[in-house]
């Protein structure tokens, strides 16, 4: 036995072609490839896992400054691609991961069109601007950095808790009016709605009122609307508003979360009502 074993050795040494003196050669990866490879596995999970809620961005001239209230700038990093809300518009593009945490983004980013009131059109323009900027990250204790070629901040985000369905305070942002236009206006956001043990409830604007729902996957139907009986002159519409709100809830078929809000949709897939998360105190 112990010949054999010598002789299967032997056998395999000199059917390679090597002396006994002689070793195997060792490949070894680059530094940079080593460097890269262990870059990518710490940094890209983290990178990637949660959506991104925007809460500092720099101005032209050159200060951090918060986001404005009542707007939701979100950041998606997911296989390449970068997905989102600029405050207004949706925008998307892809990105390259390097080592040392290096990042770039494709230019320039591709957006809806939407019109936007000043304020928002101007932090939107400023934020697709300060992404262009962008060569490398930083993460750290749930938030991220994205970082210009001097490695200062030029954007600075908190991770984004997961929506649910039920149990947020839903407050609207746009309303289907019926004639075929998701409207949004200084009053859309006194419409609210909380999903809850198969009740919605919530203010149409001027009344309040529930409503029985039934949920399989992301189908959802919501039954008739009782309210209460108030007639509201002030604001302005809102009384027609109210009505509109009530019945693009009557034809919402299909629900869909997002890293920022809800959105429901009539059986064609046409939006009826846009909502983001609103305050437990409304």
């Amino acid at each position: 036995i112990i010949c054999l074993i010598i002789f299967s050795f032997s056998g395999v040494g000199m059917a390679a072609g090597m002396t006994d003196n002689e070793e195997l050669p060792v490949e070894h990866d680059s530094e940079d490839s080593i460097h890269s490879m262990m870059t990518n596995a710490r940094t890209q999970p983290g990178l990637e896992a949660p959506a991104w809620q925007l809460s500092r961005y720099r101005d032209a001239s050159g200060q951090m400054l918060p986001v404005l209230p009542d707007t939701s700038v979100t950041a998606r990093f997911r296989d390449g691609e970068l997905s989102g809300s600029a405050g207004c518009n949706r925008y998307f593009g892809s990105y390259t991961l390097g080592t040392d945490d290096k990042l770039s983004f494709s230019t320039p980013m591709g957006t809806t069109m939407m019109a936007c009131v000043p304020p928002v059109s101007e932090q939107e323009r400023l934020y697709l601007k300060d992404l262009s900027a962008v060569v490398a990250f930083q993460l750290e204790d749930g938030s991220l950095r994205l970082l210009d070629k001097d490695r200062k901040a030029v954007l600075e985000y908190t991770a984004v808790k997961p929506l649910a369905l039920e149990g947020t305070p839903w407050q609207a942002a746009g309303i289907n009016n019926g004639r075929g236009g998701v409207v949004s206006t200084a009053t859309t956001r006194l419409a609210t709605a909380t999903f809850e043990d198969g009740t919605i409830s919530g203010h149409a604007g001027c009344n309040t009122f529930n409503a029985s729902y039934e949920i399989t996957d992301d189908r959802i139907s919501i039954g008739p609307a009782m309210s209460t009986r108030m007639h509201c002159t002030e604001p302005d519409g809102i009384m027609d508003q109210e009505q509109e709100y009530l019945a693009a809830l009557s034809r919402t078929r299909v629900y869909e979360l997002t890293d920022s809000g809800l959105k429901l949709r009539d059986e064609k897939g046409s939006l009826q009502v846009n909502f983001v998360p609103g305050d437990d105190s409304q």
